[in-house]
């Protein structure tokens, strides 16, 4: 019966179109419509799925485009799938747009209602879980993503006897849900060592944190902690479902093509560890993304390829996007222009705004990336000339010194100002996390001293919307420092006195922006101040090279093979002809060892012909012994 409707209205469909004697077929697509409708303007289809169905009727011979106006929310528990006989013909298009005056929305999520509070002393909140959901792939409270639970287990300390055996684990209410990851890329110092696992993720008894929710799946109840100002009751809380919203997949002989997608906000999709994204298309050509914006998203956003021969992305918006936005894999003449990336890579470290990889004939060219981890765009096996970078315009990192994003924008020419295009600015305009405070610091770690301790920890990328302004970390046993985010940024680190030696103490992080302050991080782990009596400077680095160049060099630093007891926390550079010392410091210099050299490009420092430069490695002792790195004299004229 259900087949039957359905080839009855793509028949009138037909017959209007032929009655209206037109060439350009068009099918309209509301939340509101019904799939039995012919898809006419004023008897819209309910699902783009149908309405794909309904174009295979009408893309064999094509003489003109194909429109699809879409209007609405439309909620996906699965991807929309399209094949290559979904593919346009004759060199024409099939468009999947927003209707006039519309802005349609596909969601890849549920809503969840119905929160009551369960325990006002931990100010712990459940709702009942929606009706058949399986799985929560993340959650957003009013469009703030909110974390799944995490902890950190009880362990040995540092100084505990020798043979003495390790805390008893708890006992998880569903054990078979809970996980144990390894410690994040960033962690350092007090975070490398311990009894392993560190820390536990997606228990019921990790709850408590504001911002972190877990799902009891034999309950059918989703917990949160509200952040201060939260109103669950009355906030629009999503649970993300959908791993992906839109997925093309073509055959090796008939790729999918000519699809264009105009227009659409994908929101709330993808999946943590996924290896694909939100929206994919692989063995395709001739796809155009324009003017989307893909939002609130875990994983990536955006995969062009494997097998994208053909693709233009132009004038969408990534932004709180939790791994890479934009991956282009095994691809060739692609272009992305006049794109914002903003808040993308948030939860990856070693994520970036845009990946391209084995790829050629690409271009890259007045986008603008901002509020980033660390690297804006990574290149991986990519012959040189197979990509033109340039013209975008992209700000510093939030965490970790990006030399090759430096360098990117420095390629711009003088004569055309990097950054987006004017016809496309005002996608700048809208706010892509919503005003709020920052999310806390991760990654703690500390290094005891002699009555201090250095204390790291990685920046929030996701800063409510308003710049970082202030850190407090407060220690177990009730010191308290707070330093300015600048402070931050250029040393990497807080050093917390008047520590008493010999007593265990850990420590946590909460970041303040104008908005207020975070809830605090999880807590490092302990550390015990000592006096170290067989602290000594470190060696010199095991390797160092000063490359100069006109106004600016590039310093590439591999850490000494020993640090002497204590941490390296910076490199002096002093040049033997003028005096000139320079002081490294910042996170990138803690965080470099002998797989991670530090590279840094050194602005207005060029070494004089004939000058040496002694690099020097600093730890809480002082400087160490020195690398000499010479730079030989002008050959005489005519040698």
């Amino acid at each position: 019966m259900i087949r039957r409707r359905h080839a009855l209205a793509a028949l009138s469909l037909l017959l209007a179109l032929c009655a209206a004697g037109a060439s350009r077929a068009t099918l309209w697509v509301s939340a509101d419509g019904d799939d039995a409708n012919p898809g006419t303007e004023d008897r819209p289809l309910r699902t783009i799925a149908r309405a794909r169905d309904v174009v295979r009727t009408l893309n064999h011979d094509m003489s003109d485009d194909i429109t699809v106006f879409i209007g609405g929310v439309h909620r996906l528990s699965a991807p929309v799938e399209f094949g290559p006989q979904d593919s346009a013909t004759n060199g024409y298009s099939v468009v999947y747009t927003a209707g006039p005056g519309e802005h349609p929305v596909l969601l890849g999520s549920v809503r969840v209602a119905g929160w009551a509070c369960d325990d006002a002393a931990r100010n712990l909140w459940s709702a009942p879980a929606p009706q058949d959901l399986q799985d929560v792939l993340g959650l957003f409270v009013a469009g703030s993503r909110a974390e799944r639970t995490l902890g950190r287990l009880a362990q040995l300390p540092p100084n505990a006897p020798e043979g003495s055996a390790p805390p008893p684990r708890p006992q998880w209410r569903e054990p078979a849900g809970v996980s144990y990851p390894p410690p994040a890329a960033g962690a350092i110092w007090s975070e490398r060592g311990g009894t392993a696992p560190l820390y536990a993720a997606n228990a019921f008894e990790l709850l408590g944190r504001p911002g972190q929710w877990y799902f009891d799946r034999g309950a059918r109840r989703i917990y949160y902690t509200p952040r201060p100002g939260e109103d669950l009751p009355r906030a629009d809380v999503e649970a993300a479902v959908a791993p992906c919203l839109v997925a093309a997949s073509g055959l090796r002989n008939r790729p999918v093509s000519g699809l264009v997608f105009k227009g659409l906000r994908f929101e709330y999709g993808g999946a943590e560890g996924e290896p694909g994204a939100a929206v994919r298309f692989n063995l395709a050509g001739a796809i155009q993304i324009l003017e989307d914006t893909f939002v609130h998203l875990n994983g990536s956003a955006l995969d062009l390829g494997p097998g994208c021969d053909g693709a233009s992305v132009e004038g969408c918006t990534f932004g709180d996007v939790s791994g890479t936005a934009l991956r282009i894999a095994w691809a060739s003449q692609v272009s992305v222009s006049d794109s914002r990336f903003s808040y993308v890579s948030t939860a990856r470290l070693d994520g970036a705004a845009v990946s391209l990889s084995h790829s050629g004939d690409v271009e890259l060219a007045n986008n603008q990336i901002d509020h980033f981890p660390g690297a804006a765009i990574t290149e991986e096996g990519v012959r040189p000339g197979a990509a033109r970078v340039a013209l975008n315009l992209v700000a510093q990192p939030m965490v970790l010194a990006d030399a090759g994003a430096a360098q990117e924008a420095a390629r711009a020419p003088d004569v055309t100002p990097a950054g987006l295009t004017p016809a496309y600015r005002s996608i700048l305009a809208e706010a892509v996390v919503p005003p709020s405070a920052p999310h806390p610091p991760s990654t703690v770690s500390a290094e005891a001293e002699d009555g201090f301790a250095y204390v790291a920890w990685e920046p929030p990328c996701l800063d409510g919307g308003s710049d970082v302004l202030s850190y407090t970390v407060r220690a177990s046993t009730g010191a308290v420092l707070t330093i300015p985010a600048a402070q931050l940024r250029s040393k990497g680190y807080a050093l917390v006195a008047g520590l008493e030696n010999g007593k265990e103490v850990s420590f946590t992080v909460a970041a303040a922006n104008a908005y207020g302050a975070s809830p605090p991080s999880l807590a490092s782990a302990a550390v015990v101040p000592a006096r170290k009596r067989r602290l000594k400077a470190p060696q010199a680095p095991a390797s160092a090279t000063l490359t100069a160049g006109p106004g600016a060099s590039t310093l590439r630093i591999a850490p000494p093979a020993s640090d002497g007891g204590s941490p390296v926390v910076a490199y002096t550079l002093t040049e033997a002809l003028s005096g000139r010392q320079v002081i490294l410091e910042g996170r990138d210099v803690i965080l470099a060892d002998a797989a991670h050299p530090l590279v840094r490009r050194l602005e207005g420092f060029s070494p004089g012909r004939g000058s040496t430069v002694a690099v020097r490695a600093v730890n809480a002792k002082g400087p160490g012994a020195p690398l000499q790195l010479g730079f030989p004299p002008q050959a005489p004229a005519g040698r």
